[in-house]
């Protein structure tokens, strides 16, 4: 799938939904999904500029966690690169219908634009899920 400034790999046989703003794909008979978010910015990221935006991050990915589940367990982000860009990783583990469900934000900037790469990943048979994240992480 491609967007504007950017392209990423989602496993074939999964549906994709694209929005303005968000592409994702999910398999028919899984919890486990994908999903790229883009998000404007007002000015171009400048690198020097990280440790302040792993501030402001860090409260965006406690809301998200607030939104998928008020007993939701969130990780401390990590800094890490994402085909090869700099980026901050969360997990959000939380019960959906009975089902522990990870999800794995990670987010990226590159120019005036903000990433948010989103994996749900099912705790019950995890690969599949992961093997998606790779793929999409590895190639975005």
């Amino acid at each position: 799938m491609t967007g504007n400034g950017w392209s990423a790999r989602f496993p074939a046989d999964w549906r994709v939904e694209q929005g303005a703003r968000r592409i994702a794909a999910a398999p028919d008979d899984g919890a486990e999904s994908v999903a790229v978010a883009t998000f404007p910015l007002r000015r171009p990221f400048r690198p020097d500029l990280w440790d302040e935006a792993v501030g402001e991050l860090d409260v965006v990915a406690r809301d998200l966690s607030e939104r998928l589940s008020t007993v939701a367990q969130l990780s401390n982000g990590r800094n890490t690169s994402v085909a090869g860009r700099r980026a901050r990783v969360y997990e959000i583990r939380y019960e959906r219908g009975r089902i522990t469900l990870v999800e794995r934000v990670a987010f990226l900037f590159d120019g005036r634009r903000e990433y948010q790469l989103t994996c749900r990943i099912d705790e019950r048979e995890p690969d599949r899920g992961e093997t998606a994240c790779s793929e999409l992480h590895a190639s975005f």
